[in-house]
C-alpha cells in the first residue's frame, strides 16, 4: 500500500542522493490511442508490460503533465523502478478493460528523483514523445494557496476497498500549517511545512485519497489548471484523517534545472 504504510514514509526519509536513470530502450516512440487528443493533464502510471486492453490492472500511481514531455509524480512511486518498466497514460478518464481509453500512452525514458534529505516526495518522468494536451502549471513559490483543490486519480474507495477503473475526483480543503505539523509529529514524522501541504476531504466528499492515488495531482481551476500538490502519504484512508501532499509551488527551481 504505497501511500499509507509508515514504512514507506521512513524509506522516503532515508533515500540516498539524487537518482537519475535512463531507459533501456532510448528512442522508442510513444504509442497513441486513436480516440482523439488528450483532454486533461492528469496522468495514470501503468506497467509498461500491461496489454492495451487491460491498463487498469497495471495502474500503480498517478501523476500530472507539467510540460509536453514531463510528468510530475511522487518519488516513492518510481524509486525502485526502471524507466523502461513505466508508461504514462496522459489525458485518460478511464482505464477500463476492453474500453476505449482516450489520450496517449507514452514511454518513459528517464526518471529523476528529487534530492534526498529535503522532505520532498517528488520525481520527474521524462517522456520519449510530446503529449498533445495543455500541461498544468506550477504555482510560483510566493503565490497564495487557495482554500480548496480537487484530487484526480484512480485510488481505492477505502483501505481494502474497491479501485475504480474510471478516474475519480476527491474535493479537498487545506488545513492550517499547525494542524499539518501536529498530525505528522503525532506519528513521529518530521514535518516540512515549506515543502508540504495537508488537506482533508471537503464536506461533500465520500472518501479520502487512498491506495493508488499516490503521485496524483491536486488541481485548481483556471486555464491552464494549476497543480497545487501531489499525493504523498497519509496515516489511513479514513475520511477525517489529514493527508500529506507535496507543495508543488516549492518545486519550480528544481524543475527548471532538470
Amino acid at each position: 500500500m504505497l501511500k499509507h504504510l509508515r514504512l514507506v514514509v521512513a524509506a522516503l526519509l532515508m533515500t540516498l542522493g539524487m537518482s537519475v536513470t535512463s531507459a533501456d530502450t532510448p528512442g522508442v516512440t510513444a504509442t497513441t490511442a486513436p480516440t482523439g487528443p488528450d483532454t486533461s493533464p492528469v496522468v495514470a502510471l501503468v506497467n509498461a508490460s500491461s496489454p492495451a486492453g487491460d491498463l487498469f490492472n497495471g495502474q500503480f500511481c498517478g501523476g500530472v503533465l507539467i510540460a509536453s514531455d514531463l510528468v510530475l509524480t511522487a518519488a516513492h512511486c518510481v524509486r525502485v523502478r526502471r524507466p523502461g518498466t513505466v508508461d504514462a497514460v496522459v489525458g485518460a478518464d478511464n482505464l477500463c478493460r476492453n474500453a476505449p481509453v482516450p489520450g496517449s500512452r507514452m514511454h518513459v525514458r528517464r526518471i529523476i528523483l528529487y534530492p534526498s534529505g529535503r522532505g520532498t516526495d517528488a520525481a520527474l518522468l521524462v517522456l520519449t514523445g510530446r503529449a498533445r494536451t495543455t500541461p498544468a502549471r506550477l504555482p510560483a513559490r510566493g503565490d497564495q494557496t487557495p482554500a480548496t483543490a480537487t484530487e484526480f486519480g484512480w485510488g481505492r474507495n477505502g483501505y481494502g476497498g474497491v479501485a475504480p477503473c474510471r478516474r475519480t475526483a476527491v474535493p479537498l480543503r487545506f488545513v492550517p500549517a499547525n494542524r499539518c505539523t501536529a498530525a505528522q509529529r503525532a506519528l513521529g514524522i518530521t514535518p516540512y511545512p515549506d515543502r508540504q501541504l495537508c488537506a482533508v476531504p471537503g464536506p461533500d466528499a465520500t472518501r479520502n485519497t487512498c491506495t493508488g492515488d499516490s503521485g496524483s495531482p491536486l488541481l485548481s481551476g483556471g486555464s491552464p489548471a494549476a497543480v497545487l500538490g501531489i499525493v504523498s502519504w497519509g496515516p489511513s484512508c479514513r475520511v477525517n484523517d489529514v493527508g500529506v501532499y507535496v507543495r508543488a509551488g516549492s518545486l519550480g527551481g528544481w524543475v527548471r534545472g532538470r
